[in-house]
């Protein structure tokens, strides 16, 4: 007897590509471990105006602003950060926890990213982008920036950035440093 393959079930397996080699899981893991630990028991920001804007600084959980590398774009808004526990790890977990009028419908929401080199980011639980191990200039010399719309929420929303720098422990000559900031347009 042949089984029939259902059209909804893929037949070939998409693999995320791992990120300093943590897979998606791990990449969960630490996500939860931060959330539950930097998030709960604290008042997240409410936002009822129109046009938000939310920038990295030493609001955000685990955060320590830094000074920017020449080589780094300027993020209006945003100052540039790093993990506040350790300045010259290799990598940091930073979280920012806010909430969104539950009266007003999100029209707009994007996420300006500049990291020195490569991040893994997460909305809500939901993976909004995750690199590949790189040493792409274009990252922090330029940026990127991300439809973060379907990501967000009415209520409480997470956003956990976790960073890399390329090369092992953030120095003078290997600096590292993330800079990120949300624009949301709510009714």
């Amino acid at each position: 007897m042949l089984k029939r393959r259902s059209a909804a079930i893929p037949k070939k397996i998409i693999r995320r590509p791992m990120s300093a080699g943590l897979s998606t899981g791990q990449v969960m893991s630490l996500y939860r471990a931060h959330a539950s630990k930097y998030l709960t028991g604290k008042a997240p920001v409410t936002i009822s105006q129109q046009r938000v804007v939310i920038g990295t600084d030493n609001t955000w959980s685990n955060a320590q602003a830094i000074d920017r590398d020449p080589a780094w774009v300027a993020v209006e808004g945003a100052r540039y950060v790093w993990g506040a526990r350790n300045l010259s790890g290799s990598n940091c977990i930073i979280s920012r926890r806010f909430t969104l009028s539950a009266r007003r419908s999100i029209l707009s929401g994007s996420l300006f990213l500049s990291v020195d080199n490569y991040a893994v980011i997460l909305i809500n639980g939901f993976i909004v982008q995750f690199d590949n191990p790189q040493n792409t200039p274009s990252n922090f010399t330029v940026g990127r920036t991300f439809n973060i719309r379907r990501f967000l929420r009415r209520g409480v929303n997470d956003i956990v950035i976790i960073a890399f720098n390329f090369g092992g422990d953030r120095t003078q000559s290997n600096p590292a440093g993330v800079a990120a900031r949300l624009n949301i347009r709510l009714s």
